[in-house]
C-alpha cells in the first residue's frame, strides 16, 4: 500500500483555466496546481529546489519530482501542440502569507485566517504580504 500523500502549500493561486494553441486540437494535459506552484517557484522565481520544496511543505525529491512532471507535461503540450488546462488539487492548501511592520516576522496562515495579531511580539500591526497573480 503507497504512503498517502502530502499535502502542498501553494502561496499562488489560480483558477481553473485553459490555454489554447492557435490550431485546433482536441488533446489536452493537465497541470496540477502543485505543477505551476513547483513551476513558479523554480522557473519564475528561480528559487533553489531545496527552498522551494521548505516553501511548499515537501522533500527537495518531492519537489524534484514535482517540477519534472510538469516540465514534461508542458514539453509535450508545446512540441504537439496540445491544450494545458490548469486545475484543482485536493492535496493543496492555499496560504497567504502575513507580515508584521513591529517586529518584520513572516508566517503562512490558512487563505480564510482573520486573526491580526504577531504570533512573535503579539503585535497587531500586520497584514497580507501580495503575490503577484
Amino acid at each position: 500500500m503507497a504512503r498517502p500523500k502530502k499535502y502542498r502549500i501553494v502561496e499562488y493561486s489560480l483558477k481553473p483555466t485553459v490555454f489554447k494553441p492557435n490550431r485546433k486540437s482536441s488533446d489536452q494535459v493537465e497541470l496540477t496546481i502543485d505543477e505551476l506552484e513547483a513551476i513558479r517557484l523554480a522557473d519564475l522565481e528561480g528559487m533553489y529546489q531545496e527552498d522551494a520544496a521548505e516553501i511548499m511543505g515537501v522533500s527537495r525529491q518531492t519537489f524534484g519530482r514535482i517540477v519534472k512532471s510538469a516540465h514534461e507535461k508542458i514539453a509535450d503540450a508545446l512540441v504537439n501542440i496540445k491544450e494545458i488546462r490548469t486545475g484543482k488539487d485536493e492535496r493543496c492548501r492555499n496560504v497567504k502569507l502575513m507580515k508584521c511592520e513591529s517586529c518584520g516576522k513572516i508566517w503562512k496562515v490558512p487563505e480564510n485566517y482573520e486573526g491580526n495579531e504577531c504570533p512573535e511580539c503579539h503585535a497587531k500591526n500586520v497584514h497580507i504580504l501580495k503575490i503577484d497573480n
